[in-house]
């Protein structure tokens, strides 16, 4: 008896069946198929679909692409290093600050003699600084302590020798010196410690 090897149908599993059988079952999958239909389709087999393969033009089509994305983030990069060094360029100088003019400097004893105190206090002229008024008397009672501790010695020496000169000069320049820190102190300048000086003698502050 010949044996014929086919092939299921369904399932391709190789079988040995006798030659003279017209149909047979496939053990694997238990489908049922002619056995002359299947001898003649593995006789037959359809050819296998070529693989696909990657051609030049591909290749090329995929480096162009690489390129092009490449070209763009290195152009949107430069874009922004030219803009940063536009704005540092630009905004560089503008921080500064402005120079403020010089204003002469006056001695405190030059403010005082300027705002004429030897008047009837009711009558002296000032300019009411932009402080409170506690802060003010406060200013004004720091101001006449000082005057009475700085110059109060003074009066015992005489103004025309050249000792009072002397003495006067120093005090003075002892006084310029509190004034501008009372003036610091408090956020004002030496003219307006004198101006609060003026206040608190027209209005007879103690």
């Amino acid at each position: 008896m010949s044996i014929k090897r086919v092939q299921c149908p369904q399932c391709n599993v190789p079988i040995n069946v006798p030659a003279s059988m017209a149909s047979t079952q496939c053990p694997s999958c238990g489908g049922v198929f002619s056995i002359s239909a299947a001898a003649s389709q593995a006789s037959n087999p359809q050819p296998a679909r070529p693989a696909k393969t990657v051609t030049n033009d591909d290749d090329d089509s995929d480096s162009g692409d690489r390129i092009g994305q490449w070209l763009v983030v290195g152009g949107v990069a430069g874009l922004a290093v030219v803009g940063l060094i536009l704005l540092v360029l630009f905004s560089g100088g503008s921080t500064e600050e402005p120079e403020k003019p010089e204003v002469p400097m006056r001695s405190q004893a030059q403010v005082v003699e300027d705002l004429k105190l030897e008047q009837t206090p009711g009558e002296v002229e000032y300019r009411e600084v932009d402080l409170p008024e506690s802060t003010r008397q406060k200013i004004y009672r720091d101001y006449s302590q000082m005057i009475a501790s700085s110059f109060g010695k003074a009066k015992k020496i005489p103004k025309s020798g050249v000792a009072g000169q002397a003495l006067n000069q120093t005090l003075g320049a002892v006084v310029d010196r509190e004034v501008t820190h009372i003036a610091l102190t408090h956020g004002i300048t030496e003219e307006d410690v004198a101006q609060i000086y003026a206040e608190g003698q027209a209005k007879g502050w103690k």
